[in-house]
């Protein structure tokens, strides 16, 4: 079984390898639609470029840098593997919605949860490896 570090750190590259590929899915879509092959809105590469890339590379990043800073990781690895599916289930919610044009609010509502709840998990366990640099400097 692997330790909490180097599982958050897998974790972590997966979070950007993800990034990634919405960014060049994103990148498709626009040139697509800016070339006039595919009649889509703006609203699906918003989506995939800043929620699909900007959003999964700053949690990858944040996973690999803010314990290297803080020198001390609270994050857990139990709780990074639902952050991630909910992350990337609200995305693909919000995806689906957006090309196919369809304003089902039960999948909106559902997305928009699932985004949310991802974003607390990220923050509670940011937050925890920030927390115990300075618990460890006061002791």
């Amino acid at each position: 079984m692997m330790d909490n570090v180097v599982a958050t750190s897998k974790m972590a590259r997966l979070y950007i390898a993800t990034g990634f590929l919405y960014f060049v899915m994103g990148t498709i879509l626009l040139v697509l639609s800016l070339s006039g092959i595919l009649a889509i809105g703006r609203d699906p590469v918003f989506i995939l470029l800043l929620y699909g890339f900007v959003t999964q590379l700053i949690f990858g990043v944040s996973y690999i840098f803010v314990p290297g800073v803080s020198r001390h990781s609270g994050a857990s690895y139990r709780t990074i593997i639902p952050e991630y599916v909910l992350l990337n289930a609200g995305i693909i919610a919000f995806e689906g919605v957006a090309l196919t044009g369809q304003k089902d609010v039960a999948v909106l509502v559902v997305g928009l949860t699932a985004l949310i709840i991802a974003v607390l998990i990220h923050a509670i366990n940011i937050w925890r490896t920030i927390i115990g640099r300075k618990s460890r400097n006061t002791a």
